[in-house]
């Protein structure tokens, strides 16, 4: 699974070229967007590092449907150390089995009704945090709904809601269609002056996710998204001896890709690319590798390690944490 990790300065960096009105927010669940959305996707993905939970195939219990894990996040160029804790649970209204299959995709490979919520940003200048669920009809059939928001301690907030109906055609399989509504934004205006930026946008994105059980290794999971997004971003700046006003909008459709390959039910090391069809150039590679080491019977530690391929970004993202199912 790829999860991102940045510098604290790479971060304020962004929400800086957001503001100058250089990019639009919109994050979304596994892809990027355009090249104004790819350094946005890096922020949220900065955010979510880690999420990713793993449990021991020796003593963890066989079935679970409480999921709950806390991991800490950070990235090898933050020399203060500045990383964030993340806090993740999940509930399920059947048992998950997990014998047999890797553990980071019990979940998903469950293909039961779940219900979850996310937070991130203790001691930190922006706070995060998303509820979602998901109802799988007997036919497997299955509709999903979410809320996210982030917001920071400058005034910026983001919204996004998100709708998403599928149909799972195998055990391990699932195609679907998913549809984000985002509106983030911010109002710092004061007496004699004005400064407010907004960005509205759709998103449709048609998915595929598909795991193959392997005779070498364990498995390999596959993800493909096709994403079409429809903008508008409005700013009034007016300050002494200046004043500006924007409002302009386009249309931008993207493909990303992901396979994660499991050597055992318990390590996984993935890969997954990015090209935006309206710009050429924007194009991203991104390597990663989870793992969990067992200390009770319902209780694990988690790692993940994160790297971008671009050249024009330095060091790489890390977590742990710890998991509980029960």
């Amino acid at each position: 699974m790829v999860k991102l990790a940045f510098s604290k300065e790479r971060v304020d960096h962004l929400i800086n070229d957001w503001v100058n009105g250089n990019l639009h927010i919109q994050p979304t669940l596994s892809c990027f967007i355009t090249r104004k959305e790819h350094d946005s996707k890096k922020l949220h993905l900065a955010i979510l590092a880690g999420l990713s939970v793993l449990a021991s195939p020796a003593i963890a219990n066989n079935s679970y449907q409480h999921d709950a894990t806390l991991t800490y996040a950070d990235h090898s160029e933050n020399d203060d150390g500045s990383g964030t804790f993340n806090v993740n649970y999940r509930y399920y209204f059947s048992e998950v089995n997990q014998n047999n299959k890797p553990y980071l995709l019990t979940g998903i490979l469950s293909q039961t009704s779940n219900i979850g919520g996310y937070y991130s940003g203790v001691g930190e200048d922006y706070d995060v945090y998303s509820v979602n669920g998901e109802y799988v009809l007997e036919s497997k059939w299955f509709i999903k709904a979410g809320y996210h928001n982030f917001e920071t301690d400058n005034g910026f907030d983001s919204d996004n809601y998100s709708l998403t109906g599928g149909y799972y055609f195998n055990n391990t399989s699932s195609v679907y269609l998913e549809y984000i509504n985002s509106s983030s934004g911010y109002d710092n205006s004061g007496t004699g002056v004005i400064e407010k930026s907004s960005t509205d946008s759709d998103t449709f994105t048609l998915g595929l996710q598909s795991y193959m059980p392997l005779e070498w290794t364990t498995g390999i999971n596959f993800e493909a998204r096709y994403s079409y997004q429809d903008y508008q971003i409005d700013s009034h700046f007016q300050v002494p001896d200046f004043s500006s006003k924007r409002s302009d909008g386009d249309t931008t459709s993207m493909i990303a890709l992901a396979a994660d390959l499991f050597i055992t039910n318990s390590w996984s090391v993935g890969m997954s690319y990015a090209y935006d069809f309206d710009n050429s150039d924007n194009d991203n590679w991104d390597i990663s590798t989870d793992y969990y080491l067992p200390i009770t019977n319902s209780i694990a530690a988690v790692f993940a390690i994160n790297t971008n391929l671009d050249s024009d970004i330095d060091g790489f993202g890390y977590s742990a944490g710890i998991n509980g199912r029960f």
